[in-house]
């Protein structure tokens, strides 16, 4: 839907806030849930102290991760990155780089004006393109449906024909954790020039609390 200008402004950064919060929530538990997993290799021990704990918070992550992830690139999602591409569609006028001037009131000769490329239905139908190529999304699609979502009888007793059926690797997600930052940071420069930090703050918290617990029992740490 076309909006006014100034009701346009006020929705999208509205609707940036809030987008950018589930984003750094996916990114946020995938940057833990690969980080505990990685403690398995030099703190197999320290984990074991208290191995219900990390399990379940595992089994956590992983499902925020999986439905975190369809939420954000749910095509038919009534938020979430289509929707969000939607928006700017709907109102080029106002993420025009003459809006970006106005709204940051760059003089003619600023940095941030030069050499821009201006937003077109074919660079947004690229993005979603870029979404619908992610190499983990029908993997993503199909746990949550079969699995996260509700359960499906086949699948619930098979859990082998999960993993067969719909494999994530490493890189996968973060590929698609970089995809909807990447998305969210360019729109965001473009209408005002600000974008948002990529790093998981205090991710190494972890390893600083299971190197305590082994000095504290007495063993040698991982050489650093």
């Amino acid at each position: 839907m076309k909006l006014l200008r100034d009701k346009f402004d006020a929705h999208f950064r509205e609707y940036r806030e809030h987008l950018q919060r589930e984003v750094a929530r996916f990114r946020d538990a995938l940057s833990v849930y690969r980080h505990i997993n990685e403690r398995k290799d030099d703190y197999l021990s320290e984990l074991n102290l208290a191995p219900a704990f990390f399990h379940t918070v595992e089994d956590a992550l992983f499902t925020t991760i999986i439905l975190w992830a369809d939420k954000l690139f749910d095509e038919k999602g009534q938020r979430g990155l289509f929707n969000f591409l939607a928006l700017i569609e709907n109102n080029r006028d106002w993420m025009a780089i003459g809006e970006l001037q106005r709204r940051r009131s760059y003089p003619d000769d600023h940095w941030m004006l030069q050499d821009r490329v201006p937003i077109t239905f074919q660079s947004i139908e690229e993005d979603r393109q870029r979404i619908r190529g992610l190499a983990a999304l029908k993997s993503i699609q199909l746990r949550r449906d079969k699995f996260h979502g509700h359960f499906d009888k086949e699948y619930f007793f098979d859990r082998q024909r999960l993993q067969a059926e719909a494999p994530i690797t490493w890189e996968n997600l973060t590929e698609a954790g970089d995809v909807m930052l990447t998305m969210l940071n360019d729109y965001s420069v473009d209408f005002d020039g600000n974008l948002f930090a990529s790093e998981t703050m205090g991710i190494d918290d972890l390893t600083s609390l299971l190197h305590a617990a082994r000095k504290g029992r007495g063993t040698r740490g991982p050489a650093s």
